[in-house]
């Protein structure tokens, strides 16, 4: 069986040849991205057969990079086997369009359900348009460094050396308080660049400044792999106008001279969701953007054209609907009605920016169309409002799927969710055919009673949950 290697510097450092070779322009396929950004993925590393593939955790359940070297074809089948014997699914990460319809066209791996979220979608440019900003429509581009230099003289910039340090993470300090608003993301972001700066050298980045009257008033570290600089931090202080797309162009044109290549790209990466860095992104007119797809191969999902209507007796069990979103909201923002359901918004990482009522409902149709769940809203009728919810989801390569449910509080106590819990129960079985699962906290005495009442038994316990199973 595959064996992965956990996440370390030296191991990071020893699959670079492998990374440098990835034919994706996905940003996150980088060493500078995977060092910001693992914490929390439980990334490791594998090599087989002189090929190579990461795996992370996603949703719970790893998932995997497309293989990259001499055995792509055996190590997908590995894949398969790996997700079998570790009771996961097969799913793939950081997919682009032209990886995806390779796996579209693998008999093997035909019946994939994928889905992409735009905002981690990557802005991609011409690196040559970079270099000169000509033409009409890089005007704004070439007043803004236009304005720079008449205000603060031709601009220096240069890679950056081990003296420079100290001054970067002044220059850093500044840049802090300058956004003293900033998302928790953005946070994060910051002290990861600042951990990024000792280690960049080893991991064969390029770090580099600008400077005004020996100030560093601006810094940005990327890599090439392939034809394409990928940028991963640019941070600038704005007191200086027109310092963004000077620093931009500058760095783009430092590594044109240093490494004497043409490149094709330049890969300033996505916008998280954030409006206004997306018109900034924009404004600098991307020549296409990089869609990365998570994909799930044999989801039991599959089968299904639409989200069917099960019929319990006192409840019915259908699609979300547009009308459900604020219902939705409150059922996913009330703590103290989610703390046996494992779920506490406010430690959610994928929530950056501001939550409205689309924000849970979006992240649900995508695990929909992705085939990592199946969501159903639970109601007394099937045009009445949504009172609860059910889901199938962690499905497994050898053909489990875990189920669950939760009402809203009104509602409790009335056996609604025991007659939703079994509904979703025996279709899993009966029309998707696979085994079905559970767990409860250890403390939820309602829900393991709930569970056993519907012909589950408990297989096993941890320090957290009971297990059950109908098999």
């Amino acid at each position: 069986m595959l064996e992965f290697k956990p996440f370390s510097i030296t191991a990071l450092k020893e699959v670079l040849p492998y990374i440098k070779k990835t034919s994706t322009l996905c940003s996150e396929l980088s060493a500078g991205s995977l060092f910001m950004w693992q914490e929390g993925t439980d990334l490791a590393f594998c090599v087989h057969n002189d090929t190579f593939v990461m795996r992370q955790t996603i949703g719970e359940q790893p998932a995997f990079t497309w293989p990259v070297g001499e055995d792509v074809y055996g190590m997908v089948n590995e894949l398969y086997d790996y997700a079998k014997s570790c009771h996961t699914a097969l799913r793939f990460y950081e997919i682009d369009d032209n990886t995806l319809e390779v796996i579209k066209n693998d008999e093997r791996l035909s019946c994939a359900m994928y889905a992409y979220e735009e905002r981690w979608s990557d802005y991609i440019y011409s690196f040559a348009d970079v270099l000169t900003f000509k033409g009409n429509k890089y005007k704004g581009q070439r007043n803004h460094i236009n304005k720079f230099k008449r205000l603060y003289g031709e601009p220096v910039i240069r890679f950056i050396n081990d003296d420079d340090h100290d001054a970067i993470i002044d220059m850093l300090s500044e840049y802090a308080v300058a956004h003293n608003d900033a998302s928790e993301f953005e946070k994060s972001e910051l002290e990861k660049t600042r951990e990024l700066l000792d280690i960049y050298r080893e991991l064969d980045l390029f770090a580099a400044c600008l400077t005004v009257n020996g100030e560093i008033a601006a810094f940005s570290i990327g890599e090439i792999i392939g034809d394409t600089l990928l940028i991963h931090i640019e941070k600038a202080l704005t007191r200086y106008d027109g310092i963004y797309p000077t620093m931009y162009q500058g760095f783009t044109k430092l590594i044109y001279e240093h490494t004497g290549k043409m490149l094709g790209f330049v890969n300033r990466e996505d916008d998280s969701g954030d409006e206004g860095l997306r018109i900034s992104k924009m404004q600098y007119h991307p020549v296409g953007r990089i869609n990365k797809y998570l994909v799930h191969i044999n989801s039991p999902a599959y089968i299904l054209r639409k989200i069917p209507v099960i019929n319990a007796a006192d409840i019915v069990l259908t699609e979300f609907k547009e009308k459900d979103k604020h219902t939705y909201f409150e059922l996913n923002t009330d703590v103290d009605n989610n703390k046996f359901w494992g779920y506490d918004y406010r430690e959610d990482e994928d929530i950056i920016g501001t939550i409205d009522d689309n924000t849970f409902y979006d992240f649900t149709m995508l695990d929909i169309k992705a085939g990592d769940s199946v969501n159903f809203a639970i109601r007394r009728s099937v045009d009445g409002e949504m009172i609860g919810e059910a889901i199938l989801w962690n499905f497994t390569a050898d053909g489990f799927a875990e189920v669950g449910c939760r009402l809203m509080p009104d509602y409790q106590g009335n056996r609604f969710g025991n007659q939703a819990f079994g509904a979703l129960s025996d279709f899993a079985e009966q029309v998707l055919k696979v085994n079905v699962s559970a767990r409860c906290f250890k403390e939820n005495k309602k829900s393991y009673r709930m569970i056993t009442a519907n012909g589950y038994k408990q297989v096993r316990e941890d320090d957290k949950y009971y297990y059950f199973s109908r098999v």
